[in-house]
């Protein structure tokens, strides 16, 4: 791997992104601020500026990609709004993000700090971004068909069971599939679909 110049202002994000990159070929023990300075062409001084050690680099790399992840759903959530593919594409845009980014998957679930809270009315709204999302859209859904609020927050926990399951399943490196994931998990989703009422 060499070393790659930055974007003036833009040191921060370019460590990032080198942190994921050592972390995938080398693993997280093997990573270091010193290193990736060293990978970005800056001093070994320079990535402190933006992280006070390395397991605040971590948490700065894991909330990136919760980020990113987070602006997939959106992406999905507001293309769909109010359609009768809302839930499913949602769903698969949860799956395609980790499909498409593995590491990601592993990196963010393996993590202590991430909470998750799958009551349907929460009123600290202490979830993660991205099941937030599919809440919203499932909440707004479900009391609209009349559901009831206990059989909504089963069938929150049954959607995101499904598709953090299936997000398992694509990212595994062993697991073989005769079909396409990206043109097959709109139907999988589907047919274990939820009834609204």
């Amino acid at each position: 791997m060499k070393s790659r110049s930055y974007h003036h202002g833009d040191l921060r994000h370019s460590l990032i992104e080198m942190g994921i990159e050592l972390i995938e070929q080398e693993g997280e023990g093997a990573l270091s601020l010193r290193k990736v300075a060293a990978k970005c062409g800056v001093s070994n001084a320079a990535p402190y500026a933006h992280f006070k050690n390395k397991d605040g680099f971590l948490i700065a790399i894991q909330q990136h990609i919760m980020d990113l992840f987070t602006a997939s759903l959106e992406k999905a959530f507001e293309e769909y709004e109010d359609t009768d593919r809302s839930l499913p594409m949602l769903g698969k845009a949860y799956v395609m993000f980790f499909y498409q980014n593995p590491f990601y998957y592993d990196f963010l679930f393996s993590r202590k700090n991430i909470s998750i809270k799958l009551s349907s009315d929460d009123p600290n709204n202490r979830d993660t971004p991205p099941l937030a999302i599919l809440k919203k859209a499932a909440i707004s859904i479900f009391r609209k068909a009349g559901s009831p609020e206990k059989m909504i927050q089963d069938k929150i926990t049954a959607m995101w069971a499904l598709v953090h399951g299936l997000s398992a399943i694509t990212t595994m490196p062993n697991v073989e599939y005769d079909d396409s994931w990206e043109l097959r998990i709109e139907e999988i989703i589907r047919s274990i679909s939820i009834p609204y009422v």
